[in-house]
């Protein structure tokens, strides 16, 4: 969120608004335009503002960690406390990409995958030449080039020229430039075996899978002069193929294919296939990232309480988290959260890791999605939301006026809530104060 702090820059007119209900208690004359409140108001100032944006920045922060859980916004949707964790048995052979969504589909239980084929792409491995020998010596023919390379159906043309004094390596990477700065679906490159002081070039396609059942992705053949011929990528020595695969849930699933090695196991779980062979896929609560997101939301409680406690804010933000948390003690203290004499949350780890392994963790949270508005989760949530909205509403106006007030300045209520509406829209201090 962008905030505005040259309220100049912004309307003018609304300074001079502000100055007019601003007035010193001891008839303090207005300083300069950059400094309406005059006086010594600028530390006062830039503290009321940072105190403003940190009030709003840490209870952004909180609300984001709840709903996070919640896994409310489809930002959310992989939150661990609506998703389930498929672990592969074998990482080498298919590794889980996503879980799936734990509560909607609650008889979700373990499978098995059948890896029948991994998805390739063609590939045509070019002839080992020697890189120093002339060009022309290992069969190039000079002069222009061309050659024709013809994806999916359509034809490209690739010119290049050959000297007499061009090496087998010169021509090799002329070709492979000429082909790749078209950005084509087919890449070329030029392997090196410096020992023997061989060279080849070779084509693959950049996609993995069969375009056409039984046809190559690609072809190449030569137009003018033999470039093809000569550094042998006419042949295709790994044909493209796709994916092949069953999923397992109680009975042999139906045989499923795939361009990509990237495919959909089905409730949401997604896989990236790299060997043939079955695999094994347990399904479970993710325990670690339910441990990780109540550490997260502990944290972000702890700084709003901290920001509620600091500067010119009142007590009205620190009551009412104090209230929610003194209110859900008991529960919170079964799933290793507790609550000290400062109001501040602190986490048995011992507990919270066996709360985790339980179940109650996920209860915890699923219960208040679920418990209406004086649930844990949703009233800490309605206060969150509400301070990143409006800070200013959160403000005690006595203790704001009373920092102005050391400073020679006064503010009646009226005034108090017409600064806080001011910078709920955005309309700050100026930065030059």
């Amino acid at each position: 969120m962008m905030f505005n702090t040259n309220f100049n820059a912004t309307n003018p007119h609304l300074w001079d608004a502000l100055q007019n209900n601003v007035h010193a208690s001891n008839n303090m004359p207005m300083v300069g335009n950059n400094n309406p409140l005059g006086g010594n108001s600028t530390s006062t100032s830039q503290d009321f503002r940072n105190s403003f944006l940190e009030l709003r920045r840490n209870a952004d922060v909180l609300a984001q960690s709840l709903n996070f859980m919640r896994g409310i916004g489809r930002e959310n949707a992989n939150s661990p406390f609506t998703s389930f964790q498929a672990v592969s048995d074998n990482t080498d052979r298919m590794e889980i990409l996503a879980g799936a969504n734990r509560l909607r589909n609650a008889n979700q239980s373990d499978f098995t995958v059948d890896v029948l084929q991994v998805a390739q792409a063609q590939r045509n491995e070019g002839t080992s030449l020697n890189s120093s020998a002339l060009a022309s010596s290992a069969g190039f023919s000079t002069g222009a080039n061309h050659i024709a390379l013809n994806i999916d159906g359509r034809q490209f043309d690739i010119r290049f020229n050959v000297s007499a004094t061009d090496t087998v390596r010169n021509v090799q990477d002329r070709i492979a430039d000429a082909i790749n700065s078209r950005n084509l679906d087919v890449r070329a490159s030029v392997s090196v075996d410096a020992a023997s002081g061989r060279s080849s070039l070779a084509l693959q396609s950049s996609q993995t899978g069969s375009a056409r059942e039984g046809q190559p992705n690609f072809t190449v053949s030569n137009v003018t002069g033999n470039a093809v011929s000569a550094t042998g990528i006419g042949s295709i020595t790994q044909h493209a193929q796709n994916a092949q695969f069953r999923v397992n849930r109680g009975f042999t699933g139906r045989t499923q294919t795939s361009g990509s090695n990237d495919v959909d196991l089905g409730f949401g779980v997604t896989a990236r296939l790299s060997e043939v062979g079955q695999v094994n896929v347990t399904t479970g609560r993710n325990e670690t990232g339910q441990i990780n997101a109540f550490r997260h939301m502990v944290n972000s409680f702890n700084d709003m309480l901290d920001s509620a406690r600091e500067g010119a804010r009142g007590n009205r933000l620190e009551r009412e988290l104090g209230q929610i948390a003194r209110s859900s003690a008991a529960s919170l203290n079964r799933i290793g959260i507790t609550i000290g004499s400062d109001g501040f949350m602190d986490i048995d780890e011992d507990r919270m890791q066996a709360a985790a392994e339980n179940g109650d963790l996920e209860r915890f949270a699923s219960r208040d999605n679920v418990g209406g508005r004086q649930g844990f989760m949703n009233r800490l949530t309605n206060v969150a939301d509400s301070a990143a909205r409006n800070p200013g509403a959160f403000m005690n106006a006595d203790e704001s006026m009373s920092n102005f007030a050391n400073s020679g300045l006064s503010f009646n209520p009226r005034q108090m809530v017409q600064m806080n509406q001011f910078m709920n829209m955005g309309m700050l201090f100026d930065t030059n104060m």
